[in-house]
């Protein structure tokens, strides 16, 4: 280890280095998004197949990050995330160099597995190294890169698209990961579990891969396919089976990949149900956002990528304050509080219309920026001190994972309510019914189908004639088109403002009732692992 490292600062090099390969992963989950049209062109790839070079990584990601944590608890933690960031690098490399759009989503589910290993462990590294009392400041540092490789993903992806070229929104990745390997080599101490708990539970790792799996499979489908349909059906069915499985066997092992007392914890689970809710938020935002800003308003990729720039500024700046707020405050009415901001955030959306300015949006990303800040250190830090310490990459990879759970919840849940309402109401536009009973406009028919048919077509999408070719010398059904599906759009954003902020309400109600501000440490570490021994279940906090 370097000389420079010493016991007081090692705390410091070790956040640096978790935190220069948690921003490449973070960056790349969201960066390929405003590639997907380039993409599509160049590797003359189906809609099916853009969906899975997004849907891959997320698959393996959500899928594999509790084998992950358990890994790096039980064998090393700097070990594993180092193999981690290799294995992402390399799949960087391969996407780069992709020539085919199948070798490019296994590229990108490759990814997925070495994000699987980087972000949890990122934060059971920085948990191992700071004390409970100073773990606050350290994941509200954590959370601030987080937030800022969310937010700088469409941003970075538009430069380098319209700049450069897609293949280099995977090769960035490529420095990024070696400067984190090189910082983790160099500095970060080795840590693992040494209470004796951990073993390899296969029978485990098995039955929650395939359940995650087989629920997030349902869940991305779910938008295309349907909700009935019944391959869906079959594989929500499936994730229960296996998550009975998991249940079952993880009660009658010895040592368990998932010791089923972390959900004695109220604040344990009240800190995830968090983290699905406010990850179920903020990919509502995202998802209808985007659309509103580059197919209604008309914005580029950059332009609405730089459109989020106040909600990340706002997170991080907050974000390291309410870490810091954590011991004074605690974690539970930070958590809360944060959560009614966001979905008051959330409620400013209505100020949208179909002829906007970006002005009208700003109030909403500002307070959305504010009530965020608030929410992830503190439910981070909640997460880490309502269990041992010697468990934080598995307990920390259960909450990664629920997290994407509710990212995939997100758009599917909210993408399926928008686009019900979005068809309705286009349909149901006098406009619509005057344009379908017009005889002479018989070969636009098809036209006006496909535009009623999804959400992805409205706004100015109709007047792009790479995708209607020809309609532009009807300048006046154009112009009806664009109005009544922009209406549409926005009569489907509305109700998944009124969703998304209902669901984060309740989940700050929720919150509050059940986190408590306590630590799982020193004597009541010991205790707790008195009980273990003992076979008795429950958790010290509760």
């Amino acid at each position: 280890m370097s000389d420079r490292v010493t016991d007081a600062n090692a705390k410091w090099f070790t956040l640096a280095a978790a935190c220069v390969a948690l921003f490449m992963a973070i960056l790349d989950n969201l960066v390929v998004n405003v590639a997907l049209p380039t993409i599509s062109r160049d590797l003359e790839a189906s809609t099916t197949q853009l969906q899975w070079i997004v849907s891959a990584y997320i698959l393996v990601f959500a899928s594999l990050q509790i084998t992950a944590g358990g890994l790096g608890d039980r064998l090393g933690r700097k070990r594993w995330f180092m193999i981690g960031t290799v294995v992402f690098i390399v799949a960087s490399l391969f996407a780069t160099f992709a020539r085919n759009v199948e070798m490019l989503i296994a590229a990108r589910a490759l990814q997925g597995l070495g994000a699987a290993f980087i972000m949890p462990l990122s934060l059971s590294l920085v948990s191992a190294a700071f004390p409970p009392e100073e773990r606050g400041k350290a994941t509200g540092i954590w959370s601030a890169i987080s937030v800022s490789g969310l937010a700088l993903g469409p941003v970075v992806g538009g430069l380098l698209v319209q700049y450069v070229s897609w293949h280099w929104i995977f090769l960035i990745n490529v420095p990024i990961g070696i400067a984190a390997l090189i910082g983790t080599s160099k500095y970060v101490r080795e840590s693992r579990d040494t209470s004796g708990e951990m073993a390899t539970d296969i029978p485990g790792t098995l039955l929650i891969t395939g359940a995650i799996a087989a629920l997030t499979w349902g869940l991305i489908e779910a938008g295309t396919r349907g909700w009935t349909d019944n391959l869906i059906l079959a594989s929500f069915g499936l994730a229960a089976a296996l998550t009975a499985a998991f249940l079952f066997a993880e009660s009658r092992v010895e040592k368990p990949m998932v010791p089923l007392r972390f959900f004695r914890s109220r604040t344990f689970v009240g800190a995830n149900i968090d983290s699905f809710s406010i990850s179920f938020l903020i990919a509502g935002i995202a998802f209808f956002g985007t659309l509103y800003l580059q197919n209604v308003l008309g914005f580029s990729p950059v332009r609405a990528g730089m459109a989020l720039i106040p909600t990340v500024c706002v997170m991080m700046i907050g974000a390291p304050i309410s870490g810091i707020l954590i011991n004074r405050v605690g974690s539970r009415l930070l958590i809360s509080l944060g959560m009614v901001i966001a979905g008051i955030g959330t409620l400013l959306y209505m100020r949208a219309s179909p002829d906007g300015r970006y002005l009208d949006l700003l109030p909403s990303y500002l307070v959305t920026g504010l009530g965020m800040s608030l929410i992830f250190a503190p439910m981070t830090t909640a997460v880490l001190n309502s269990v041992e310490s010697s468990r934080a990459g598995v307990a920390s990879a259960v909450n990664g994972a629920i997290r994407e759970i509710g990212n995939a919840f997100g758009i599917a849940l909210l993408g399926t309510l928008m686009n019900r309402a979005y068809q309705a109401h286009f349909n149901a536009a006098p406009q619509v019914q005057q344009l379908r009973s017009d005889s002479s406009l018989g070969p636009l028919q098809p036209v006006v189908d496909i535009i009623g048919s999804g959400m992805s077509f409205g706004g100015r999408v109709v007047e792009d004639a790479a995708v209607f070719p020809g309609l532009a010398q009807f300048p006046e059904v154009v112009a009806t088109l664009r109005q009544v599906s922009s209406e549409a759009f926005m009569a489907g954003m509305d109700r998944a403002i009124y969703v998304a902020t209902g669901w984060i309400v309740v989940a700050a109600v929720i919150s509050y009732m059940l986190i408590k501000d306590s630590v799982v440490s020193g004597q009541e570490q010991v205790r707790t692992e008195r009980f273990v021994q003992a076979e008795t279940v429950g958790i010290a906090d509760d």
